[in-house]
């Protein structure tokens, strides 16, 4: 792939992946909506250690079919198909290059589809409900994506007890793992499962497994599953508190919180002010052993015209890293690919910045440092601070195509004389939403 030396900086989940939604109608009337999305992948360069991914391209294609309400019930119906559908990769690498295992879901980079969602959503007035699959989007159970998401199986409620008030309950029973969950495994997380994904994924991408089996592997007692309970309050303009409480059946108990707070500054400046709090215990027959962890965390954004720029810090605390095993990641101090404040014992720093050189031209970067982590893997123990820089240019062609390229230079806590864990690493991105 000869575009190495010529295309600058890329990735993954730094691009939303929500599709543009357009209606359309049969003989003037309303059928519902399409999604269509198309988006593309590129790795340009890495270090050739490997350990940083150097080489790569995969494509997405999501279409995504919305019903129009009949007595207040909606059906959604969203296929996926990722992989190199395009046939861009080499048919056979040089032993130098590391393929970027966290662009596709089949294992030899064909093409790999699923029917990721598939529900039923009641609207009745303030009271809402879903069934069936769908994407679950909540602080513990999303975070960014490169090519086909992760998806999420089971049913839930909402109610809107008025307008500062928004109350949910959800039982999730199965997830089926996406794309990135390999690159969340083996490169964010470094194998120590507390970076959105706790197993290894790759021999059980794109299909739906039981919540024990992909929190802990396969042979796991079985489980319920996940009861997420959520409490949002609006209380007022310009505050804001959320509460989310995950019992995960027979393994771990998850409390989260956070709250934010506007403060006005003259000339259309502002202030955002935020604050979270993560803690995990083992419950029931504790299947994940114990589990002690909790993490804190502040950030504060100035906002401007054109500009913003933010400081965030997290701090976890406890005798375990935590189990994160759903996809989740809160905390204010996560970049492109390093979550290290989910390890135990870490204090991590982080600043960034956005800045719009035009309307459809926006530069952002970050730099971000994490303390030595207690967590091992294997005899490996933590030698340094690990740091992450990123540097990326978005470039909104139109409503409906944006191109990002980016570049990440990382080092790893892991690193020793015999095993070269840095990376520097650019790809590219684009998004072409219908």
């Amino acid at each position: 792939m000869q575009l190495k030396p010529i295309i600058v900086a890329v990735t993954l989940g730094v691009i939303s992946n929500s599709a543009y939604a357009k209606n359309f109608t049969i003989d003037g009337e309303d059928k519902g909506n399409l999604d269509f999305m198309f988006k593309a992948l590129t790795v340009v360069d890495g270090k050739s250690n490997g350990f940083d991914p150097n080489y790569g391209t995969a494509e997405l294609l999501k279409m995504k079919y919305t019903s129009v309400r009949w007595n207040g019930v909606n059906l959604s119906a969203g296929f996926y198909m990722d992989g190199d559908l395009l046939g861009n990769n080499l048919d056979n690498p040089s032993a130098d290059d590391k393929i970027a295992r966290g662009l596709y879901t089949a294992g030899d980079t064909h093409a790999n589809s699923l029917m990721g969602e598939l529900n039923l959503t009641g609207k009745h007035g303030d009271f809402g409900w879903f069934v069936g699959r769908t994407i679950f989007k909540s602080p513990l159970t999303v975070s960014s994506s490169s090519t086909m998401p992760s998806f999420h199986h089971g049913y839930g409620i909402n109610y809107k007890v008025n307008e500062a008030i928004k109350l949910s309950a959800t039982q999730i029973t199965k997830m089926a793992f996406g794309a990135r969950t390999a690159t969340e495994w083996g490169l964010i997380g470094e194998g120590t499962g507390t970076s959105g994904t706790a197993i290894n994924p790759t021999s059980m991408q794109a299909k739906f497994i039981d919540i024990e089996e992909a929190t802990l592997g396969v042979g796991t007692p079985e489980t319920n599953g996940i009861t997420a309970v959520n409490a949002d309050f609006n209380i007022s303009k310009a505050s804001k508190v959320s509460i989310w409480n995950y019992y995960a059946d027979k393994i771990s108990n998850n409390f989260y919180v956070q709250g934010q707070h506007k403060f006005k500054i003259a000339d259309k400046r502002a202030l955002k002010v935020e604050a979270q709090l993560l803690n995990q215990k083992e419950v029931g027959t504790g299947l994940a052993g114990e589990l002690d962890y909790t993490l804190v965390g502040a950030k504060a954004t100035y906002i401007s015209k054109g500009w913003s720029a933010y400081l965030a810090a997290n701090s976890s605390s406890g005798d375990t890293a935590m189990l994160n095993a759903w996809g989740g990641d809160p905390a204010y101090t996560s970049t492109i690919f390093s979550r290290n404040a989910y390890r135990e014992n870490v204090t991590a720093y982080k600043v960034g910045g956005k800045y719009k050189i035009t309307p459809k031209w926006i530069l952002s970067a970050a730099y971000a440092d994490y303390g030595q982590s207690d967590t091992t893997v294997g005899s490996l123990a933590a030698a340094s601070d690990a740091t992450e820089f990123d540097i990326s240019l978005a470039w909104k062609y139109s409503k409906n195509l944006t191109f990002k390229a980016f570049h990440v230079s990382r080092t790893s806590e892991y690193d020793t004389d015999s095993n070269d864990r840095t990376q520097s690493h650019s790809r590219i991105v684009m998004v072409w939403k219908y």
